[in-house]
């Protein structure tokens, strides 16, 4: 067939060629997508109150979370006195198998001395239901409490 050089010959030219640069423009996002490593998602609440607290008194410490890279996890409370200086677990909850339940804890913490303590939760996951080879795969940002 002896196509024209006319303005239809040279159209139907142009969207095939505009076909062809689309379909290699969703081939280039698919490749894209498929060596862009995955990430996993997961979501960890810790609260702590009240913010103010006298010393002597106790300050309830509770959270939840889970995450999808972890099969079993447990959820621990930590504390530091001030804003700097090493984390001290305070608590912990039972290991769960992620994805029937949250990993949980809550606990009630005395606090003695005057100043600020910070909490935070960290989520580790372990080898099975009974524990093993602990690893922290997600941790909350510092709650702090007030004592005065």
């Amino acid at each position: 067939m002896n196509r024209g050089t006319g303005s239809a010959g040279k159209s139907g030219f142009r969207r095939q060629g505009a076909k062809v640069v689309a379909v290699g423009a969703l081939g280039a996002a698919a490749a894209v997508l498929a060596v862009t490593p995955a990430f996993a998602k997961g979501d960890v609440v810790l609260t702590a109150s009240p913010g103010t607290v006298r010393a002597g008194h106790t300050v309830h410490v509770s959270g939840h979370g889970g995450s999808d890279a972890v099969r079993y996890a447990k959820l621990c409370a930590q504390e530091r006195a001030g804003t700097r200086g090493a984390w001290h677990t305070v608590a912990c909850g039972r290991i769960v198998e992620i994805g029937g339940h949250d990993a949980k804890v809550d606990v009630n913490i005395k606090v003695t001395h005057r100043g600020v303590v910070q909490f935070r939760g960290v989520l580790y996951g372990v080898d099975g239901l009974r524990g093993g080879h602990p690893h922290a795969d997600i941790s909350t940002s510092a709650r702090t409490v007030h004592v005065r």
